[in-house]
C-alpha cells in the first residue's frame, strides 16, 4: 500500500515513527513520511491510506491543522478514503469535533487518564475479527487509555485490562465511505517493538486495502 504517515507533536515520536516505518516498509508498504501534514491540503488521491502517529495542537505544540488540511483529511476519508489512527492521534484538532467522528473516538485531553507507563494485559474480544489474526491475549509495556470518549457504533476488537476493568484499546469504525481503525496502544518506540502490537498494525493495512 501507498501510504501517508503523519507524524510529529507532543509525544516521542523521534523513537516510535521510525520503527513504525521500518516494519511497515519491510512488509512492503511505501510509506511518506509528513511532520508538517501539508499533504492533506492537497491530492491525497495516490494514497491508499493515512496513519496517523502524531498529536496535532495549537496550544502545546502549535502544530495544528489548518482549515484547509482539516477539510481535505475529512474528505478523503468520507469519500472512501482509510485511515489507521495509533495511540493519541484521535486527540488531535481538541477544538475540531469532527476528529472523534472520523476516528470513532478516543483521548479526551483533560479528561482521559492512564496509569504509568507499564505491564498490562491486552485481551483479545473477538477471536475471529481480522485484525486479531495470529494475535492471542498479550503483556505489553505500554500505555493503557481510560476514560475514552467513544462513539456509539464503533466496534470494538481489543481491550486492556486495568484492575479487572476493560479498557477498549482498538476498533473498527465507518466515517461516510471510509473505513477507519484505532487502536490506542503504542506510546513509544518500546511500544512499537512489540512483535503483537506490529501484527495489529499489519493485520489493520490490510483490512483496510
Amino acid at each position: 500500500m501507498n501510504l501517508l504517515l503523519i507524524t510529529g507533536g507532543k509525544h516521542p515520536y523521534e523513537e516510535s515513527t521510525p520503527v513504525l516505518q521500518a516494519f511497515l516498509e519491510r512488509d512492503g508498504h511505501s510509506i511518506t513520511v509528513s511532520e508538517s501534514a501539508k499533504e492533506l491540503a492537497g491530492d491525497l488521491s495516490s494514497f491508499d491510506a493515512i496513519v496517523l502517529n502524531t498529536l496535532r495542537q495549537t496550544d502545546v505544540t502549535n502544530n495544528d491543522l489548518s482549515n484547509n488540511q482539516r477539510q481535505g483529511f475529512k474528505k478523503y476519508i468520507s469519500n472512501g478514503g482509510s485511515l489507521l489512527s495509533i495511540h493519541i492521534s484521535a486527540a488531535s484538532c481538541p477544538d475540531w469535533d469532527e476528529t472523534k467522528k472520523i476516528t470513532g473516538g478516543g483521548w479526551i485531553l483533560g479528561e482521559s487518564w492512564h496509569p504509568p507507563f507499564g505491564w498490562f494485559q491486552v485481551h483479545i474480544d473477538q477471536v475471529d475479527h481480522p485484525i486479531v489474526r495470529g494475535v492471542s491475549d498479550f503483556w505489553t509495556y505500554d500505555e493503557c487509555y481510560c476514560g475514552l470518549d467513544l462513539q456509539p457504533n464503533i466496534d470494538i476488537f481489543i481491550h486492556g485490562i486495568v484492575e479487572d476493568d476493560k479498557k477498549p484499546l482498538g476498533w473498527t469504525h465507518q466515517y461516510g465511505s471510509g473505513k477507519v481503525v484505532n487502536i490506542a496502544l503504542g506510546h513509544a518506540g518500546s511500544s512499537h517493538q512489540h512483535p503483537q502490537f506490529q501484527k495489529l498494525i499489519l493485520n489493520a493495512l490490510e483490512y483496510l486495502n
